[in-house]
């Protein structure tokens, strides 16, 4: 197994590598679209929870100026230009109080799921980022590893080039030396 790894060509195994991380374009795309998405809903669920705040301001209002003018305990209120009866101004108030603990409960919820959408973009944007590091940081190498072949290519065909037959210059200083000798 071994030696057939070694008998692939370096330069196979680098363009392998470069189109192994243009398939990771795809998926980086699919990635950004899903965090586009993710982003449009943490922005509309911020609008659904400040309206919802808003909301509930205005009935915590109303409830308090309706308590504060049962407290001050005159018979009849007028509100709208109708007229009511402290009963039926009690009953309000109770029905009232009722729903202002359901949405209350409502935008608590609301905030929960807010902030734990914000936290898991938070989390998707850094994957993503981190994604796009690697992605590049591979891209590197890939470069690197090319430069480092080129260099082993040029140093075999200089050393090559550069290799003198000087079998007869040893020869010769044999010769003399035997003579010498």
């Amino acid at each position: 197994k071994q030696s057939v790894k070694d008998s692939v060509p370096i330069e196979f195994e680098l363009e392998r590598a470069r189109n192994m991380i243009k398939e990771l374009d795809p998926e980086i795309r699919s990635n950004m679209h899903v965090i586009a998405k993710e982003e449009v809903e943490v922005v509309r669920l911020r609008d659904q929870f400040a309206e919802a705040s808003k909301q509930l301001g205005k009935d915590r209002s109303d409830i308090t100026r309706l308590k504060r003018d049962l407290d001050e305990g005159s018979g009849s209120f007028v509100y709208a230009g109708r007229s009511y009866s402290q009963k039926q101004v009690e009953t309000d108030l109770a029905r009232r109080f009722e729903r202002y603990k359901t949405k209350e409960a409502t935008v608590e919820k609301l905030r929960q799921i807010l902030a734990a959408r914000e936290s898991g973009l938070m989390a998707a944007n850094d994957k993503l980022k981190a994604m796009q590091a690697a992605k590049r940081q591979l891209e590197v190498d890939i470069e690197n590893m090319k430069a480092r072949v080129e260099m082993v290519k040029v140093a075999e065909s200089t050393s090559a080039a550069v290799a003198f037959d000087d079998s007869r210059l040893s020869r010769t200083r044999e010769a003399l030396r035997d003579i010498g000798a």
